[in-house]
């Protein structure tokens, strides 16, 4: 046993002194096309495959990870490093694989476990996860698991359709969901697709004039509909919000421009809804959500002191816009944008209720089975607009033809915001502007349940990509920018072949020992916060701290230090406790990625 350690000591310090770019054993397999092949395979281990392949083919494939987050590289037979990737963080979401053969030989396929993205469910009993633009971080893990590995090959089509069609291979699966891009060129539709299953229970497929659900990407449009507003005359850019929403309780001045640049300090409405006691899958209506923001009565910053991304902004925008044109935000657009442009199948979805033909269900894959992803949003302004790939492709030409707009408009749309120290942000209206590869670009993602969306426009170029997706673990984001490389005749360079390991990160890692019961007794009580009408009853049992939610199982507060914690329930991240002059506690403050020291107060 002691010449084991010894052994194994020995070659941590190795490893350690090539920067962690060290694999205790490599072993080799041969592969065949449409054979999958499973393996076990722990962090230090490199598996090698070899798999003759014949040029002008295309060769794709999957690996599945289950557990295990795996870095894939491929290199061809002379030896030169054609991919080397991890496009799919998630350790148990399918790792695409995608590559075009230039000469006949042996390639060779090596796979590596790599940090990894998961949620730590085990710990938080509530089990509900919310990601992407909830900002719920994804914790790294770097562990053994089982893979398989999966490659097939067809003939290669040298057209920039077949190059598309080869990009969203691994979606283009009748008995799964998957996603639909569309491509506008030089003002016109030049390309749209569905790849998958818009339906999985029913088996409908996805095709151009399915309706997703495009979270987030929505923000555009309500912007929009504020810069016409103003262009008008309606209203200004530069008016403070509380002239529109008097029912606001902020004692600072917040105007239109710094609510839809992100830069209002406004909290969250999705971070306040969970610390109600609310999950995402709950019907939320837009009144709901304007009855929890009314009742905030402190900001996370000061009003142009820094940029933090806050769907709350974007629910007053609709609000504002109702109440200055006297119709809400979808009367407004179907009548002012969409009918305009003949986008006859897009419409922001305010009725839970409503049937909508032809819509795309939404999916997650990400815990290794697929299962319905839930979602009965009744609100609208930072998400719920429900769009095809086809409609969406008329907006981006519209970006150059400007049917509905006009130049003055668009560049107010698309000009960064601006701090008080005069230090420009990423966002500007409703669209993030932004540098991709030398090219300017304007582009949004979304986050909601299963959907994942992501568009981006080049005006220099005239091109613009939309993807939509209706599951949880497709890259969006990724789909769309290898397309629009294809346009843009960009190849993908492959990354350095030797990743550097990053150190393994436990979402607990700083939390102290645990604290004797005495010490603990003193948290004790029932806390209440006015600004979200709940209260949190924090008692010990076994030597622990707990809070009890009416509507959340227990979430054990774990101690940091001193009067810090943190709860195993994720909107906990941080828990401060307050005490007077005579040391007594007297209420606790949170904090986490939407919301900057939220008050409960103790009876």
């Amino acid at each position: 046993m002691r010449q084991l350690k010894s052994k194994i000591a020995t070659l941590l310090i190795f490893c350690a002194s090539l920067n962690g770019n060290c694999f205790a054993q490599y072993e080799s397999y041969k592969l065949g096309l449409g054979i999958k092949t499973e393996r076990f395979i722990e962090p230090l281990q490199r598996h090698a495959y070899s798999i003759a392949l014949r040029k002008g083919f295309y060769a794709s494939g999957y690996i599945e990870q289950r557990g295990v987050n795996i870095k894939v590289s491929v290199i061809s037979p002379d030896g030169k490093l054609l991919i080397s990737q991890d496009k799919q963080k998630n350790i148990n979401a399918p790792e695409p694989l995608a590559f075009g053969v230039k000469m006949d030989g042996v390639y060779t396929i090596e796979v590596i476990p790599a940090v990894g993205h998961v949620i730590e469910t085990e710990i938080d009993r509530n089990g509900f996860i919310w990601d992407g633009e909830r900002r719920v971080p994804y914790e790294t893990i770097n562990q053994p698991g089982v893979y398989s590995i999966l490659l097939n090959s067809t003939t290669k089509e040298e057209s920039i359709e077949g190059g598309i069609d080869e990009i969203f291979s691994h979606y283009n699966n009748k008995n799964y969901p998957g996603a639909a891009v569309g491509v506008v060129k030089n003002g016109e539709i030049v390309y749209e697709k569905g790849y998958g299953l818009a339906n999985a229970e029913y088996n409908i497929p996805i095709s151009p004039s399915t309706v997703f659900h495009i979270a987030s990407v929505s923000k555009q449009f309500a912007a929009f509909a504020l810069v016409h507003l103003h262009y008008q005359g309606e209203l200004s850019l530069d008016d403070n919000i509380i002239k529109y929403i008097p029912e606001l309780q902020i004692p600072q001045n917040i105007t239109i421009r710094q609510m839809l640049t992100h830069t209002s300090g406004l909290r969250d409405q999705w971070i306040l809804l969970a610390l109600a006691g609310w999950r995402m899958d709950d019907v939320i209506t837009q009144n709901q959500l304007l009855n929890i923001i009314y009742r905030q009565k402190e900001l996370n910053f000061h009003p142009g002191e820094r940029y933090s991304y806050s769907n709350t902004n974007y629910t007053l925008a609709a609000e504002i816009i109702e109440r200055v044109s006297g119709k809400d935000l979808r009367q407004w657009t179907i009548e002012n944008i969409f009918d305009p442009l003949g986008m006859n199948s897009t419409f922001f979805y305010n009725d839970h209720e409503e049937l909508v033909r032809n819509r795309a269900y939404s999916y997650d894959d990400r815990s290794g089975e697929l299962k319905k992803s839930n979602l009965n949003f009744a609100n609208m302004g930072a998400t719920s607009l429900f769009t095809t790939v086809h409609d969406f492709s008329k907006w981006l030409v519209n970006f150059e033809e400007m049917k509905v707009g006009n130049k003055e408009i668009f560049e107010m749309l698309t000009t960064k915001g601006v701090l008080n120290d005069g230090e420009k942000s990423h966002y500007a209206l409703g669209v993030v502007v932004r540098d991709y590869k030398g090219y300017l670009i304007y582009n949004h993602s979304g986050v909601d349940a299963g959907y994942r969306s992501y568009m981006m426009y080049f005006p220099e170029e005239r091109l613009g990509v939309i993807v939509l997706s209706n599951l949880a673990s497709c890259n969006t984001v990724s789909l769309a920018k290898r397309t629009a490389d294809l346009y843009l005749g960009i190849e993908d360079k492959p990354m350095d072949s030797d990743q550097k390991r990053a150190k393994e990160k436990s979402p607990y890692d700083e939390i102290m020992s645990e604290l004797e019961e005495e010490s603990l007794v003193q948290f004790t009580g029932r806390y209440y916060s006015s600004e979200l009408e709940t209260q949190y009853s924090l008692y010990v049992h076994n030597g622990k701290l707990l809070a009890r939610h009416k509507k959340l199982e227990d979430v054990e507060f774990l101690p940091i230090g001193g009067d810090v914690f943190k709860g195993t329930y994720w909107v906990f991240d941080k828990v401060e406790f307050e005490r007077d002059d005579k040391g007594a506690v007297i209420g606790f403050r949170v904090t986490n990625g939407g919301v900057v020291r939220q008050l409960f107060v103790k009876d």
